[in-house]
């Protein structure tokens, strides 16, 4: 685990005799609290492990830079030697002989919620490695919990979109099977792109997969499994069998609930017949770029509501914080590569040689073209702001 960056962004917050502050589970929400009174700040700003507010008098709130105790809250609990942070490796696609230590065929199992599934998986079959991905920080928590207590090795998770997760961090023919079990169908004809298996999930599928290895989707929404079918089918690399009804044991929570409603499930398996090309996007060069002359915070606050758009991207800079010194200014962006999206923060620093412009290290995005194009159009902001 990194430790958090010197709080240069505000005062320490000094407890005194009756005072304690606490963080919900949700950062959006910071408190001060005292046996007489209770004060509140809506919206900090997280930055890893330090939390800044937006500019704020002298007489206005005290702040929490850092939460070092809930951190090494996390750094106990069981599931942290599950929990893998792609963003910090040195390149991608990762090697996962090292991750896991051995070589063995990969399964993986996208949004695995609280891992029910994936670790009776992992302990029937000890001799495959599972990654598993999941959004939700408490899903991963309760999942890791079960690893714990049943042993396993042969199990790691990512907090990660799949679909982005599947594509990046695997490279071609290294997979022997995904697995996807109850996603969400978003019924709704306006939801259908975030419809999981589209196009580019088939493609990336065709992909990663092992000649012969499988794709297995089970789902009680049959428009939803016949879409998948459709899509992958069209790719002309499957072999594409379903979706058949299935009768028998139930193998998550959803099932066993969905069955108890009297509903009836589907499965669908496609096996691997040819391989197929796909864009990787990540790359590991970290952006940064230097500035001629001299600038003020001013100068790169300026630089607020700069954003671009283009056919397969997009940024734009949301808002900025000046460091009490005056040597640095954050700007919060925001960055979207196709259907993957993730906000940042972009430093503009002082150092002996004059002002460079980097990607904060505190909040580590992957180096998509997109977060890449947001660095370099702020330097080339800040440049034209200087008239070089």
């Amino acid at each position: 685990m990194r430790k958090p960056p010197s709080p240069r962004w505000a005062m320490m917050l000094s407890p005194t005799p009756g005072t304690s502050w606490s963080l919900t589970s949700r950062p959006a929400s910071l408190s001060l609290s005292t046996r007489k009174s209770s004060i509140s700040h809506s919206r900090p700003e997280v930055v890893w492990g330090r939390m800044i507010s937006r500019a704020i008098s002298a007489k206005s709130h005290p702040m929490v830079t850092t939460f070092y105790r809930r951190w090494s809250k996390l750094e106990r609990m069981e599931f942290a030697k599950y929990l893998i942070e792609p963003r910090l490796f040195a390149g991608l696609p990762p090697d996962w002989r090292w991750v896991f230590g051995r070589e063995a065929p990969l399964v993986v199992e996208i949004g695995f919620g609280n891992g029910e599934f994936l670790a009776e998986e992992a302990a029937n079959h000890p001799e495959f490695d599972y990654v598993g991905f999941e959004l939700s920080l408490t899903c991963i928590e309760k999942a890791g919990r079960k690893f714990h207590a049943a042993g396993l090795g042969n199990v790691r998770v990512v907090r990660l979109d799949g679909r982005f997760g599947l594509r990046e961090l695997f490279a071609d023919e290294s997979v022997r099977e995904v697995i996807v079990n109850f996603p969400c169908p978003w019924p709704k004809a306006r939801h259908a792109e975030r419809r999981l298996v589209n196009e580019g999930f088939a493609r990336t599928l065709a992909a990663v997969l092992e000649p012969g290895g499988r794709f297995e989707l089970t789902t009680d929404a049959l428009f939803f499994a016949e879409e998948a079918r459709d899509k992958l089918a069209a790719t002309g690399c499957f072999e594409v069998q379903g979706p058949h009804e299935i009768q028998g044991g139930s193998r998550t929570r959803y099932e066993r609930k969905w069955r108890s409603q009297g509903r009836t499930i589907y499965r669908l398996v496609a096996e691997k017949g040819a391989p197929a090309k796909i864009e990787r996007i990540v790359e590991g060069r970290m952006p940064h770029a230097r500035i001629k002359g001299e600038l003020s915070p001013e100068d790169v606050l300026r630089a607020v509501g700069l954003k671009e758009v283009w056919p397969r991207g997009a940024f734009v800079v949301k808002e900025g914080f000046v460091a009490p010194d005056r040597d640095e200014v954050l700007l919060r962006a925001f960055a979207a590569d196709g259907e993957f999206r993730q906000q940042f923060f972009i430093s503009v620093s002082q150092d002996r040689k004059g002002w460079i412009v980097q990607l904060d290290g505190a909040t580590v995005p992957f180096r998509t073209p997109a977060v890449k194009r947001a660095v370099f159009a702020v330097a080339e902001h800040l440049q034209k702001e200087r008239g070089a």
